[in-house]
Order: C-alpha cells, then sequence, then structure tokens
C-alpha cells in the first residue's frame, strides 16, 4: 500500500515495566494488561466506574500480539531503582558480552572488583536479551526472533510530563510518536506532552532495555516520587500508551485494506505540515563534558551524593531555558554555581533534579537539550 509506512504489518508488542523497580508505574499498567487479557479470554468486561472508560488492549487493538515483561523482578520487590546498577544501561553489546573476568579487567561503573559474580542486573539484562533472541549477542534464535516492538514505561521525579523517546532514524517510531504527540494533546486534554529524539546510534551500542527489540521506544511521565502509584500518572501513561497502540493497529489495518478515508500518514501530514517538534541532547562544547547532560560535583565518601544541590531557581522548570550565567548549582558553603555555556548560551533543561541521576550508575546531573524538528516519514532531524 503506497500510502502506509510499513511493508508488513507490527505483529508482536512487548510492554515492559519495572526495568527500574521503583517506578511503579510501568508496573501497574503491564499488570492492569495481564488483567485485561485474563478479561479478554473469559470474555468479560471490567466493572466501570459511570465516568471511566477502561481500554482492553486486546480487543481495541486486535491485530497486535501484546506481551508484557516485568524487566527487573528483584528490585521491584526490593522497591529499589536497582540491587546492584542500573539495568537501562545494560544492554549494549559490550556490556551483554560481559564475563567476571573480562568485567574485573575494564574500568567500568556497573563492575566492582569485589564480587565474585556479574552484577544482578547484568545476569537479568542477558536473560532478556536471550529472550528476545538475542539479537545483539547473536547466542540464539536471531533477529527473526525479536519483538517488533519494545515499549518500555518510565517514570520520573522531574516534571517531564508525558515525554515520548525513540531513537533518530527509526520512521516507524517517528510516526507513532507523532501520532501519540498529536492524540494525547487533542484528544485527551495533555497539554505538557513532548518527544526526545535520541541520537542515532547502532542498535549494538545502545544501552537501553527497549533496545532488544526491532523497534524500541520509551514512555516517560512526570512527576512522581519513587514508589508511588498515582491515579493520574497512570492515566497519563496509559494514553501515550494506547494512542501509540492505535497508530499501529489503524497502520496494519490500512496495509490490510481494511479501513476508509485519510491515512494515519494523511492526518500526520496535515497537523505536521513543517515537521514534529521535538528536543534532542544538547552536544557538550568542552571535550570534559557529558552529552547532554550537566554532572554535579559528588562527595568524596559518596559517589551517590551530590556536593552541591540544584538551585531553586530551576526546580519543575523542565523544557524552560537555562542561559550562561543563570544560576545552576548551590554548594555546601552557600556559594551559587552559575550556568557555565558549555553547552552553548542558552540550552534547554530536562530531568531537572531526577531522582534516579543521584546514582553514578544511572550518570549523574541535569539534562541539556536543544529545540529541533524532524520529518515523520523518515525520522530524521531537519533544521528547526
Amino acid at each position: 500500500v503506497a500510502s502506509s509506512l510499513f511493508n508488513t504489518p507490527v505483529k508482536t508488542v512487548t510492554i515492559s515495566g519495572g526495568t527500574h523497580g521503583n517506578e511503579y508505574t510501568g508496573i501497574w499498567c503491564i499488570k492492569a494488561i495481564e488483567k485485561q487479557r485474563e478479561l479478554f479470554n473469559a470474555n468479560a468486561e471490567a466493572t466501570n466506574a459511570p465516568d471511566a472508560k477502561v481500554i482492553n488492549v486486546f480487543k481495541e487493538y486486535p491485530s497486535l500480539s501484546i506481551d508484557t515483561l516485568l524487566a527487573n523482578p528483584k528490585a521491584y520487590l526490593a522497591n529499589r531503582r536497582f540491587i546492584d546498577t542500573d539495568m537501562n544501561r545494560e544492554f549494549s553489546i559490550k556490556k551483554l558480552q560481559h564475563t567476571t573476568e573480562t568485567c574485573s579487567e575494564e574500568n567500568d561503573a556497573s563492575c566492582d572488583s569485589s564480587q565474585t559474580s556479574l552484577p544482578y542486573e547484568s545476569i537479568r539484562a542477558k536473560e532478556i536479551e536471550s529472550m528476545f533472541g538475542a539479537p545483539k549477542t547473536g547466542s540464539t534464535g536471531g533477529d527473526d526472533a525479536n519483538s517488533d516492538i519494545v515499549i518500555d514505561l518510565h517514570t520520573t521525579t522531574a516534571n517531564m510530563g508525558i515525554t515520548l523517546i525513540f531513537t533518530e532514524g527509526d520512521a516507524l517510531m517517528s510516526a507513532a510518536a507523532a501520532y501519540a504527540l498529536h492524540k494525547c494533546k487533542t484528544e485527551y486534554g495533555y497539554e505538557n506532552v513532548h518527544i526526545l529524539l535520541l541520537p542515532k546510534t547502532e542498535k549494538n551500542n545502545r544501552t537501553h532495555l527497549p533496545s532488544v527489540g526491532k523497534h524500541d521506544f520509551t514512555i516517560e511521565v512526570g512527576p512522581t516520587p519513587q514508589g508511588v502509584i498515582r491515579h493520574d500518572i497512570v492515566e497519563q501513561t496509559e494514553a501515550a500508551l494506547h494512542s501509540l497502540l492505535e497508530f499501529l493497529h489503524l497502520s496494519n489495518m490500512e496495509l490490510e485494506n481494511k479501513t476508509t478515508g485519510a491515512t494515519v500518514l494523511d492526518r500526520l501530514r496535515s497537523a505536521f505540515p513543517n515537521g514534529v517538534p521535538c528536543y534532542q541532547s544538547a552536544p557538550a562544547v568542552g571535550a570534559k563534558e557529558l552529552h547532554g547532560k550537566i554532572q554535579w560535583p559528588t562527595l568524596d565518601d559518596n559517589p551517590n551524593f551530590p556536593a552541591a544541590m540544584v538551585h531553586k531557581s530551576l526546580q519543575d522548570r523542565d523544557y524552560q531555558p537555562l542561559r550562561t550565567g543563570d544560576p545552576l548549582f548551590v554548594g555546601l558553603d552557600g556559594a551559587v554555581i552559575p550556568y557555565d555555556g558549555s553547552y552553548g548560551d542558552e540550552v534547554l533543561l530536562m530531568f531537572v533534579n531526577e531522582g534516579g541521576y543521584y546514582y553514578s550508575s544511572s550518570g549523574t546531573g541535569i539534562g541539556v537539550a536543544v529545540f529541533s524538528r524532524y520529518d515523520f516519514e523518515t525520522g530524521n532531524n531537519v533544521e528547526a
């Protein structure tokens, strides 16, 4: 079908939650999906409150084979972000090929030279990659065993609203994100909805869990505390998730010539004639800076405890500008540390004071971005 983005239908979608064990929203959502499966198989309906509409994904999107994954079960039971190290940094081929011997030989934050075995999350990452057919290490199965799409559900303590995240160059996910952005704003009525475009990276080098799928996507919603389930945050997460699944299902129906009228892509062309607004990690100007993140200093006795706190003027100002000379951090002595322009004279803030970024294995600091646009038919960045 010439008007469709796909050549073949999307068959399998895996929805993962609990990559970070204390992000309970994603875990709630996947458990709710399994309850929906139970009701669907029993040909039963959920008991709805009068003002609530519960979507059963198996009923609404029948062209999709939907599975769920509780990614980090030990951390979930312990109500912790992780047991040993951040699992969402363990899926590069280099990390997946780690053994206790190679781990001890490399300067890797996830490796502890005192350990006689790999960190739990390293072992679990290997298990998950194997479950998806070992698309990176090639030890079993192969690419054909992959889930077509892996959608990973996350929350943040920062004021990020609904943030849809995918890797630049993935045309399928770029169109899905555009559809979800538009639907969440116009039909669900959420204003704080954004797209974060990750830099182009070879799949084998991507460190995040959903990269074990043929296509990877992350939904990040906040602010919400860690280890807490908030109804409104669950609803926002489900709104984004259902929008994605709807896009995939409608596109499948177009391939099977079961729809009439304007195609999904036609609707997106109408909604985004000048490209889809998005954010991209700000490149560092200085050689010593990390791409897309301003690190805060940490104490010598604890790499997870900041030696400077985020200035109050930045709190909850995600996606707002930070300019050279603006207050950035406050030291233990009370001195204000200004932004030094290391990522450009003006950048946009992301993940401001994110609780997960207090851990060294997650990468400490504040995210910084620049505004951009992308072409949803290619997934590539265009000039803003």
